[in-house]
């Protein structure tokens, strides 16, 4: 009997043994952030920057020379009331290609309201049926916009989006985001704006992996570029933390990826 009690638990050691060690290769595997998830978390990004960079640049504008960098495929329509203001914005049906390249249509519908005592501007963007290129971005945006303590405009929104993809898949994204209006601002050409971008995201992607996003270095967007010039991304999965850096200025669609192992890879965005 002794015997035989010694050779079950031997054999049940094993099988536990066996077990963890299966889990363990498999959770390490499934941490890795891959080449997909890393693209992912950049897509989401730049399509969640876009429309606030466009928020930014035209909503709180009122300069005729800003205004006319509109293409003439964006119905603009502005409703005030007192210090509240309501600004919608129709792109057409068949695309709006604006000065960044990219490509919208649906409506966009800012509201804002002037607090003359903090000297503040606050309210909510929406969206209805809207997309950049054919990424469609529904859900809403709090907002907050004052100056900061280098003199800076920035707004900080807190998000909540669900992003569409073309064959259907949905992913969703949370978070608060805060750009600092660095370069440009007061000049009548949208070509030498600057911004830095900083927040985190909640993401949960269309297969179901949820990543997480901070942003440790500020992210460098120029007008001039359709993608982020500098800064980092510390993408966390699983408990596993992986890095995302875009460069040192230069203007181009490549970034690297740095895994926990130290190793590192070419994401081509």
């Amino acid at each position: 009997m002794k015997k035989l009690s010694f050779i079950l638990l031997t054999l049940f050691g094993l099988i536990v043994f066996q077990n963890c060690k299966k889990d363990t290769n498999t959770n390490d595997a499934s941490s890795n952030v891959t080449d997909d998830e890393a693209k992912e978390v950049v897509v989401s990004d730049a399509a969640t920057d876009d429309i606030l960079d466009m928020v930014d640049i035209y909503g709180f504008n009122s300069s005729a020379n800003r205004l006319s960098h509109l293409p003439s495929c964006v119905t603009q329509t502005i409703v005030r009331n007192g210090s509240s203001v309501v600004i919608t914005w129709e792109f057409d049906a068949n695309g709006c290609t604006m000065p960044n390249g990219n490509t919208y249509s649906g409506t966009v519908t800012i509201t804002r309201d002037w607090d003359v005592t903090s000297h503040s501007i606050s309210g909510s963007i929406t969206f209805d049926q809207f997309y950049v290129n054919d990424l469609m971005i529904e859900g809403s945006s709090d907002f907050i916009r004052e100056i900061n303590t280098t003199g800076n405009p920035q707004i900080t929104h807190n998000f909540d989006f669900t992003l569409t993809f073309p064959n259907g898949d949905t992913a969703s994204r949370s978070g608060t985001r805060t750009r600092e209006w660095a370069e440009g601002f007061g000049t009548p050409d949208h070509t030498d704006d600057v911004f830095l971008i900083t927040g985190n995201s909640h993401i949960v992607r269309r297969n179901g992996v949820v990543l997480d996003a901070v942003i440790i270095t500020p992210l460098r967007r120029e007008a001039t570029c359709h993608y982020f010039v500098s800064g980092t991304i510390e993408i966390t999965k699983n408990g596993q933390m992986a890095v995302l850096d875009f460069g040192n200025g230069t203007c181009d669609n490549e970034a690297t990826l740095t895994l926990p192992n130290g190793t590192v890879r070419i994401i081509h965005l």
